[in-house]
C-alpha cells in the first residue's frame, strides 16, 4: 500500500501482511485523484451483450452512450470529494490493492428524480485510485 492515500479512521488495518513494516504518515489528501476510462462507459456500461443490465438501467433514468463523457466527469469528481472526505467503505484487501467504495448521486434526465447507488474503486500502491466499476450496487 506504498503511496496509498485514506482518511484516518478509515485506513487498512495493520499488519497489511507477514513481516509488515508498514506505517501510517499524515499528509494532506487533497492531491488525490481518481481515474476511469471511458472505455468502462462507452464499451462496457452501454454495450449491449457485457453491461449485465447496466445499460437498461441507465436508460430507464434517461443516459446514452452520448452521456458517457459527463458521466465520467461526474462520477470522477463526486468519488474524488467523498475519498477526500472519507466518505467511502474499505472493500477487500488483496495482492491488487485496497478495493474501496462510494456512493455516487445523479439526477434521472427523465424526471430530475435521485437516483444513488454505488461505484466501485481500487486504491493501488503509489496512491492511484482506478474505477472498477461505474455501478456496482444501488444504495
Amino acid at each position: 500500500m506504498n503511496g496509498c492515500c485514506f482518511v484516518k479512521g478509515k485506513c487498512p488495518e495493520n499488519p497489511l501482511h507477514e513481516h509488515c513494516h508498514c506505517y501510517y504518515e499524515d499528509i494532506p489528501v487533497s492531491d488525490l485523484k481518481t481515474i476511469s476510462s471511458i472505455e468502462k462507459y462507452t464499451k462496457y456500461i452501454f454495450n449491449n451483450e457485457k453491461n449485465k443490465g447496466k445499460k437498461a438501467l441507465l436508460e430507464k433514468w434517461g443516459y446514452s452512450i452520448y452521456d458517457a463523457d459527463f458521466l465520467k466527469s461526474e462520477i470522477e469528481k463526486q468519488a474524488q470529494l467523498a475519498i477526500q472526505c472519507g466518505e467511502y467503505e474499505l472493500d477487500v484487501l488483496d495482492g491488487y490493492g485496497q478495493r474501496i467504495d462510494t456512493v455516487i448521486h445523479l439526477k434521472r434526465k427523465d424526471t430530475g428524480e435521485d437516483v444513488t447507488f454505488v461505484a466501485g474503486w481500487m486504491v493501488y500502491p503509489d496512491g492511484e485510485i482506478v474505477l472498477v466499476t461505474p455501478y456496482g450496487d444501488d444504495k
